[in-house]
C-alpha cells in the first residue's frame, strides 16, 4: 500500500463509479476507491436552468415559425426573440455546464488511476506508468490553472487528462499523481546513477559526477541550486551566472528529477566535506 496522501476533491465510494470504470479498476487489480475529479462537475441547478430556459423556448418555437409563415409582424419578432433567447441561454449551460468537457475524469484508486472520457477509459497501475509530464496555462482573467497531465505506461499506452484549476483538488491531484510516479521511480534512477548509469529526463543527463544538457556538461561542485517554478527548470550555476535551463513540460517525472538532482548534489557535497576534513571517502 502506497504511504503517500491521497486528496479527497470528491468523496465517495465505488458504488459511485461509472460501471465502466468500476469494471477496469477490478480488473486491473487498483485497490480501493480513494477519490475522482471531474473536470466538468454537474451541478443540479445547471440541469434545472436549462430545464427552465430550454422548455418554454421549444414551447415558443412552433408558434415562431407559425407567425413568421404569416409574415414578419410585431408578433413574429416578439416571438422569434424570446425563442433566440430562450434557446440561446439554455444551450450556453448544456455546452459549458452539462455536456462532457473535453478533459478526461480521473478516478484516484490505491494502486493507480483511470482516465476516463466519454470514449475511452483508461487504467494506469502505478507500479506501470514510466512518465508523467506536467504542464499548466494560467488565465489572466481569472488566475486560475488548468493543468495537463500526461501518463505513459509500459507498451507505450499514453493517456492525458486536463485539470480545471477552478474545481476544487485540481491542484492537489496533480501532486498526488506526481507524488505516486516519483515514489516507484526515484528509487530506480537512484540505483542506476550509483551503478555508474545516466538517467535521461527529456533534455537533461544526470550521471553521479554531474548533469548535461544540450552538450554543456556542469559538475555536481558547480551546481548552486535546482528549482522548478513557474513552468520552467532551473539548474543555476555556482561558477557562472548562465545555467541550464527547459520548459518542465519537456521533462518526464519532473518531481523526481528535482528530488533526483537533490539527493546527488547533497551527495557531492558529503564527499567533499569529508574530503576537507581528512575522513577517507568511498567512490
Amino acid at each position: 500500500m502506497s504511504n503517500f496522501p491521497l486528496f479527497a476533491a470528491k468523496a465517495g465510494t465505488a458504488a459511485d463509479l461509472p460501471p465502466r470504470v468500476r469494471r477496469v479498476a477490478e480488473d486491473e487489480r487498483l485497490g480501493e476507491f480513494r477519490a475522482g475529479h471531474d473536470p466538468r462537475p454537474v451541478d443540479r441547478r445547471s440541469r434545472a436552468w436549462l430545464v427552465l430556459l430550454g422548455l418554454p423556448g421549444l414551447v415558443l418555437l412552433p408558434f415562431t415559425v407559425a407567425f413568421l409563415f404569416d409574415g414578419l409582424g410585431w408578433a413574429s419578432g416578439l416571438a422569434l426573440l424570446l425563442t433566440a433567447a430562450y434557446l440561446g441561454a439554455a444551450g450556453r449551460v448544456l455546452v459549458r455546464e452539462v455536456l462532457p468537457a473535453r478533459g478526461s475524469t480521473a478516478h484516484l484508486f490505491e494502486n493507480g488511476v483511470v482516465l476516463s472520457s466519454w470514449r475511452t477509459v483508461t487504467p494506469l497501475a502505478w507500479d506501470a506508468v514510466t512518465e508523467v509530464r506536467v504542464s499548466g496555462v494560467r488565465l489572466a482573467a481569472t488566475g486560475t490553472v488548468t493543468w495537463r497531465l500526461i501518463l505513459t505506461g509500459r507498451a507505450g499506452i499514453e493517456a492525458e487528462a486536463l485539470i480545471d484549476g477552478s474545481v476544487p483538488g485540481g491542484r492537489e491531484l496533480v501532486e498526488t499523481v506526481s507524488r505516486a510516479v516519483t515514489e516507484r521511480m526515484l528509487p530506480k534512477y537512484l540505483s542506476r546513477v550509483e551503478t555508474g548509469g545516466k538517467v535521461r529526463l527529456g533534455p537533461f543527463g544526470v550521471t553521479r559526477q554531474g548533469i548535461a544538457k544540450d552538450g554543456e556538461y556542469v559538475p555536481w561542485e558547480n551546481v548552486d541550486r535546482v528549482k522548478i517554478e513557474g513552468g520552467m527548470v532551473h539548474v543555476d550555476r555556482a561558477d557562472r551566472p548562465a545555467g541550464l535551463t527547459a520548459i518542465a513540460a519537456e521533462v518526464p517525472n519532473v518531481v523526481a528529477f528535482g528530488e533526483l538532482t537533490r539527493r546527488l548534489r547533497g551527495l557531492d557535497d558529503g564527499a567533499r566535506a569529508d574530503g576537507e576534513s581528512g575522513r577517507s571517502v568511498r567512490s
